[in-house]
């Protein structure tokens, strides 16, 4: 039986009673739909590295009707060379061409009426769709679903099906569970999706919100609204979903003092940067019911295989928020109600593909904490580039060598420890293995023993400070603006502070299961209800906190009238606010305050905007058109509470930028920019009572038993610790201190250290 369990204080996989700790593996056995290549060699050196969970591929019969037979061939190739080896077979969910042509009613139609092709790549499967099916689509559900219960049945009735732990989910884009066409078309002014099968999914999504004609009439302002036939919002009604981000950094030129700023760009159907909910509520909808679809897809086929087998483990890619496109993509907004779901285990995602080189920090794009309060796994799909890349990923990630190979995969295997979440090396370099290097598998071998003994341990976490998420505000809120205020900051950022945090979506903020922190970040929590504000506002009064809000939390109420209004910002943070609907600049200097955030501060640097230099190894990713804009404010809201301290000012406008505030109960400190740096929540940190382990704006990862340190630069680092330890490097093996509180080593850019913390008074 294999089950999630709590595990000394943790999520873990369990089969049959025993343990799994990280890492697994996923290796690609088929290219671009042609050519197979079983290697057993790989696999036997992967199973004597400690390796035991092994992902492979296997489409329905209905895809591949020799589906069985390459799944099986592999199988019993991988069992001969690690005869203790589990199995996950990711399962593919595609319908057929023939289906597709079959059922054009089934894809996604734009408002013109065209359904456009797209080219779908997969692991194991590749082809051009005639149409892009939907991911809502019921009927599809209903043959997928069939498809997938007759290969299952197939796979349990195979000899050694008890080595089949669980299913593993894959639709959509590189099985991602993502929409590969955009919602928006600004080429041809057109929007998705005019779809049978999405206009039965949004009327159901309606029904369910809104119950009566009625009730949606008034919520839309729009007379001729029915639940049975909702109109789809027009092109227009999109216009802050990512129009309004291209405008603001290409503004009209003026080449004159004499001549006046460019205007703000709006069409009216927005607010700046967020969709206008008081007047076009049908598009906030749209975009709400486009996730949910997907979410609900993911659940059906959960559910297909849970009732078919319950003591095996279910779980898909989905709810990347990073690296995805947010609202076109679909999947990003519908990860609550999967992890509330009885039917999924684990999700998973890669790790965001920037950043990625010697010195730098891969980012995840999952809320992992969230999953911890609901026993869920979050799974990063660990696809760590080496020296056998080709030229162009050697040059995107600067991994030329064994050393950075070494490193790097130190790195991220850290991260996975401190974080505490699983992850899986996964190899699509068919015919030139990544991994396939004595040094490497001499690597995992030792990583596989340092897992061992982390889950030995209590893997209950300290950490102080919680990174807050909202899922429902990227429905309201444009693409650029996720991407400064959530993406940057968790791919470049959050692992410079020098303290661990966690992170959650503000929905559990109120479960018992959430620990304290002495410090809250509510970074895109732009949409909150009446009550979810007084859910949040209770937690931080019983803790005593230090709440940091970024700029708009609270903005907009979904269930008020006005739903867009600063008073629901005043609620929140006990600051009172004022909006100026116009564009504004983010940058800001400390005015020299005399408060623990801003003393010792360089008042002339420059804050609020994102400054470090851009590793991207996906070049032709959707959402690089906007990755290189710098953020901006629009509207621009301030703090104009005279009860509050400023202890910054925008240079552009002069309105306060970070305003500190006693509330009832714990302290308000709002941030009015989007994008902040490891230095500035360092210094709030350090406000709030948390301890920092160091100061040097380098990658750390630090758990309650690990920590990792991965330099940026050659040489002297000094960790600290809020008692007296012994450290002892885990690959070294050889303690580096004593009855410590503070260590001083060198070390050289790029390299990787892992600590075990011991805890001792000698």
């Amino acid at each position: 039986m294999a089950e999630i369990v709590s595990h000394n204080g943790r999520p873990a996989i369990s089969v049959n009673g025993q343990i799994y700790p990280p890492m697994m593996a996923t290796i690609r056995t088929m290219e671009e739909g042609k050519r197979i290549v079983f290697d057993s060699e790989y696999f036997e050196a992967l199973g004597k590295s400690g390796l035991r969970i092994f992902f492979l591929i296997c489409d329905t019969l209905w895809l591949k009707p020799d589906a069985l037979t390459l799944f099986d061939t592999e199988a019993r190739l991988l069992l001969k060379a690690v005869p203790d080896a589990r199995i996950v077979p990711r399962i593919g969910l595609h319908p057929t061409n023939e289906w597709i042509i079959a059922h054009p009613e089934e894809c996604v139609q734009y408002s013109d009426g065209e359904r456009p092709p797209v080219h779908l790549f997969s692991e194991s499967y590749e082809t051009d769709l005639p149409m892009h099916y939907s991911l809502c689509s019921d009927k599809w559900r209903e043959a997928a679903g069939i498809a997938l219960a007759e290969t299952w049945r197939e796979l349990m009735k195979l000899p050694y099906a008890d080595r089949i732990i669980g299913c593993f989910l894959a639709a959509g884009g590189t099985s991602e569970w993502y929409y590969m066409h955009e919602v928006i078309d600004e080429k041809n002014k057109r929007v998705l999706d005019h779809s049978e099968a999405f206009r039965r999914h949004f009327s159901r999504y309606l029904t369910e919100r809104y119950g009566t004609d009625e009730a949606l009439k008034r919520a839309w302002k729009n007379e001729s609204a029915t639940l049975a036939d909702p109109p789809i919002p027009n092109y227009e009604a999109h216009y802050f979903a990512s129009k309004v981000d291209y405008e603001c950094a290409f503004p009209p030129m003026r080449m004159y003092t004499n001549k006046p700023v460019p205007p703000a760009p709006t069409n009216g159907t927005s607010l700046g940067a967020f969709a206008d909910l008081d007047q076009h509520m049908d598009v906030y909808d749209f975009y709400r019911a486009w996730s949910l679809g997907s979410a609900d897809s993911v659940l059906h086929f959960a559910k297909v295989v849970k009732d078919l087998t319950p003591d095996r483990l279910v779980g898909a890619f989905f709810g990347s928020q990073g690296c995805t496109e947010y609202l076109s993509a679909g999947s990003a907004a519908g990860t609550v109600k999967v992890l509330e779901s009885p039917y999924i285990d684990f999700l998973a995602a890669p790790g965001v593909y920037e950043n990625r080189l010697p010195g730098g920090a891969e980012g995840q794009r999952e809320v992992q904490d969230s999953f911890t309060l609901h026993n869920k796994i979050y799974i990063v799909e660990q696809d760590t580039r080496t020296l056998k890349e080709n030229r162009y990923f050697m040059n995107c990630c600067q991994i030329y060598d064994m050393t950075d190979t070494l490193n790097v995969m130190k790195r991220e295997f850290g991260r996975n420890i401190a974080d505490d979440v699983q992850a899986w090396w996964f190899d699509q370099l068919l015919g030139r293995p990544r991994y396939k290097y004595p040094e490497i598998y001499k690597l995992i071998e030792c990583q596989q023993k340092i897992a061992k003994d982390a889950y030995s341990l209590d893997r209950t976490k300290k950490n102080e400070i919680a990174f807050i998420f909202d899922e429902e505000s990227i429905c309201a809120a444009s693409r650029q603006t996720f991407r400064d205020g959530v993406e940057d900051m968790r791919n470049y950022e959050i692992h410079r502070i020098g303290a661990s945090v966690d992170q959650y979506y503000h929905n559990d903020i109120d479960t018992d299961a959430m620990p304290s922190y002495k410090m809250y970040v509510f970074f895109n929590t732009y949409v909150l209800t009446k009550a979810e504000r007084e859910k949040i506002k209770a937690k931080l009064k019983k803790d005593g906190a230090v709440a940091v809000f970024m700029h708009a939390s609270g903005l907009i109420d979904p269930d008020a009238e006005p739903h867009m209004s600063t008073d629901h910002m005043e609620d929140l943070t006990g600051i009172s606010f004022a909006l100026e609907n116009d564009s504004f600049d983010s940058v800001f200097r400390w005015n020299g305050e005399s408060h623990p955030i801003s003393e010792g501060q360089d008042i002339r640097a420059l804050f609020g905007d994102f400054s470090r230099k851009r590793y991207e190894m996906l070049a032709a990713r959707r959402v690089d058109a906007y990755s290189k804009f710098q953020p901006y404010l629009y509207p621009m809201i301030y703090a104009n509470d005279p009860d509050a301290t400023h202890l910054s000012y925008f240079l552009t406008g002069g309105f306060p930028a970070v305003s500190v505030k006693e509330a009832d109960g714990y302290t308000s400190v709002y941030y009015g920019a989007k994008s902040i740096s490891s230095a500035t929540l360092r210094a709030i940190a350090r406000f709030a009572g948390c301890h920092i382990y160091s100061d040097s704006d380098e990658v750390i990862y630090a758990g309650r038993n690990y920590l990792t340190l991965h330099a940026d630069r050659t040489g002297a680092h000094t960790l600290r610790f809020p008692e007296t330890v012994r450290l002892f490097e885990v690959y070294e093996e050889k303690y580096y201190g004593k009855g410590v509180t503070e260590i001083t080593f060198d070390m050289y850019l790029g390299e990787t250290k892992t600590f075990r913390i011991e805890r001792s008074q000698t």
